[in-house]
């Protein structure tokens, strides 16, 4: 009797054919090959479903390049940064898209010459693509201090339904570092601008207890010169480097909304 219940209860493989319980023993054994078929069911089936998607990226990777480059993994931006207009109210990127494709580009109005041309050149690149009624471009100064009040003046001189935005510092700092956007003031020192300053510092000197403490000092920002595309789910989904093409960018948006709208 006590071998009966030790071989009762340890029942294995391996003792199934000596095994009293039989009818114990084969339940286990089904339960058990029955997990092990499901878990290779779930393998099938994330691999039909999973792989035929990233060769899709693959192949449309090798379509678009070198206009632009996809990521495999995109960087979701839901939620994660709150911008601001340019009245200084909140707002997110969700309700500026609108459940469109975004293209975000850093840059600043006082840009000389390299915000200008790109921003004529995604104006000129809406205006040749098929898909340009799925796609909204945003703005994104790192120069809030001198663009805020400006932006909408700005943005709008290139195309009526570009948005301009921008941040708080912290923001901006923490938003441009999660996605490689670089950004860094050059202080220019020209020398008429000195002259100038000089000259308004010995005449307010004649005025009693007034002192001169600013410098109207004019300065440049480098930064990142690329575009940045977002999905309707507002995930980092490829990226569009120098040089600018528009007809190049526009058949390569085209076949990225078309491929993974």
């Amino acid at each position: 009797m006590k071998n009966f219940i030790e071989n009762d209860h340890a029942c294995d493989e391996q003792q199934f054919e000596t095994c009293t319980g039989k009818g114990r023993c084969v339940q286990i054994k089904k339960t058990r090959n029955s997990i092990m078929w499901l878990g290779v069911v779930m393998i099938v089936a994330a691999y039909l479903l999973l792989i035929p998607g990233a060769n899709k990226i693959k192949e449309l990777s090798k379509q678009v390049s070198p206009a632009a480059s996809l990521y495999s993994n995109p960087k979701s931006l839901q939620g994660k940064f709150e911008l601001i207009n340019d009245k200084h109210s909140a707002v997110s990127l969700s309700k500026v898209a609108k459940d469109k494709w975004l293209i975000l580009y850093f840059g600043y109005a006082s840009c000389p010459d390299i915000c200008p041309t790109d921003l004529a050149t995604l104006n000129q690149t809406l205006g040749i693509m098929e898909h340009a009624n799925k796609l909204q471009v945003v703005f994104i100064s790192v120069d809030p201090k001198r663009d805020m009040g400006n932006l909408d003046a700005f943005t709008k001189r290139f195309n009526a339904s570009f948005v301009g935005l921008s941040a708080e510092d912290e923001v901006l700092t923490n938003m441009t570092k999660a996605l490689g956007i670089y950004h860094n003031v050059e202080k220019i020192k020209q020398k008429a601008l000195a002259e100038d300053h000089s000259k308004h510092k010995k005449m307010t000197k004649k005025h009693d207890g007034h002192k001169d403490t600013k410098t109207n000092q004019k300065y440049l920002i480098n930064h990142t010169a690329s575009y940045l595309l977002l999905n309707p789910d507002l995930e980092l989904t490829g990226l569009l480097t120098n040089p600018h093409h528009a007809s190049k960018m526009a058949k390569a948006l085209d076949l990225i909304i078309e491929t993974l709208d």
